[in-house]
């Protein structure tokens, strides 16, 4: 349990068993989750991505914090507040990216943010509101202004980041649509598409990866994260925009740097 905005929040800390000195930051935020079937969504992800593992491996440390649940158009869900750029979850990534500096080794020139689904909306609200705190962003199945039943305002409004954003964005083709079963309120390519001319119409550098099983995290976009977070610090020139992608496994066949 974590306090943030005068509520206990839950957030899942995910350490290397041997922290290193200046460790890069991650937050990882999680996509739509029902509650009913899935109660401990960050625990769910921690998980089923072996972020422990993965920690151990890299000396990345991870925050991995959960949403609060909403209801709209008959659905119950986990969900960020990808309406409001200074929300109570934009405080709690502030709030964890202090407490991170002050109690464990991190780099805060070495924080990235990650998120799939919802998870990767907020992630586009972080980029327009937090662009000083960041190296780099990963999207996984994410986009920008996007209009939606129910909601008064698009989701995920686009705000150019104030600084240089590296963007690796990945979506899943045309089946990476929400909910699905036929029914599609959210087509995250097409969404995706739109971040990606916003972000490249704003100078900034993107790859743009395309998958083909829809609405899921396949193994390639893991292994492409970790090179791209490896290759990103504020402040910095970025690693792969110098050098590009062509010789990359982790990006060939399926990525291209966009312009």
């Amino acid at each position: 349990m974590f306090a943030s905005s005068n509520a206990d929040r839950v957030v899942t800390m995910v350490i290397p068993e041997d922290p290193p000195d200046d460790m890069p930051l991650v937050f990882f935020f999680h996509g739509l989750m029902d509650p009913g079937s899935t109660p401990t969504p960050t625990e769910y992800m921690a998980s089923g991505l072996g972020l422990q593992a993965f920690a151990n491996r890299t000396g990345i440390a991870f925050a991995v914090p959960q949403s609060d649940v909403i209801s709209r158009a008959g659905f119950t869900f986990f969900m960020w507040d990808v309406e409001d750029s200074e929300s109570g979850d934009m405080t709690l990534f502030d709030d964890i990216r202090a407490c991170a500096s002050q109690n464990l080794s991190v780099d805060l020139k070495n924080v990235h943010a990650v998120g799939m689904s919802g998870g990767a909306l907020f992630t586009t609200t972080v980029a327009g509101a937090r662009g000083d705190s960041l190296a780099s962003i990963v999207e996984m199945s994410g986009g920008s202004d996007i209009d939606m039943l129910t909601f008064d305002t698009p989701l995920s409004a686009y705000y150019t980041p104030a600084y240089p954003m590296p963007a690796l964005l990945i979506a899943g083709g045309a089946t990476d649509t929400w909910p699905g079963g036929g029914l599609t309120l959210l087509d995250f390519s097409a969404a995706t598409d739109t971040l990606e001319g916003q972000l490249v119409a704003d100078e900034h550098f993107v790859v743009r990866c395309e998958h083909t099983q829809g609405h899921a995290i396949p193994l390639a976009a893991i292994e492409a994260t970790e090179v791209w977070v490896d290759a990103h610090r504020f402040g910095e020139p970025s690693a792969i925009e110098a050098s590009g992608i062509d010789g990359m496994d982790e990006f060939d066949g399926w990525c291209d740097i966009a312009n």
